[in-house]
């Protein structure tokens, strides 16, 4: 398994723009990839400005192949324009 948790920050005033791409970013990778056990963006309770990814891939190879889709490409493109800060990703070990 394969698991990770990314945090997203941002800009000010694009909260709304950023949460809709990673809806339908999230939309995206449920529909075509069946290496990824589970895709989910969250906006934190107390600060709308940050969302939190939740991901569990198979392996390392389904985890490179999201990496390389092009609606991934497409939301990374478009992350530049929204966020404060590159995301932030803290890989786990499941126990």
């Amino acid at each position: 398994m394969y698991t990770l948790i990314a945090t997203l920050k941002a800009k000010p005033g694009k909260e709304a723009e950023l949460a809709k791409v990673c809806a339908q970013l999230a939309k995206e990778v449920r529909a075509n990839e069946d290496g990824c056990l589970m895709y989910i963006p969250h906006v934190a309770k107390k600060d709308p400005t940050e969302i939190i990814f939740f991901e569990k891939y198979k392996d390392d190879q389904a985890f490179k192949a999201h990496g390389e889709t092009a609606y991934f490409q497409e939301a990374s493109r478009k992350f530049k324009d929204l966020l404060e800060s590159p995301p932030q990703v803290k890989f786990l070990i499941e126990l």
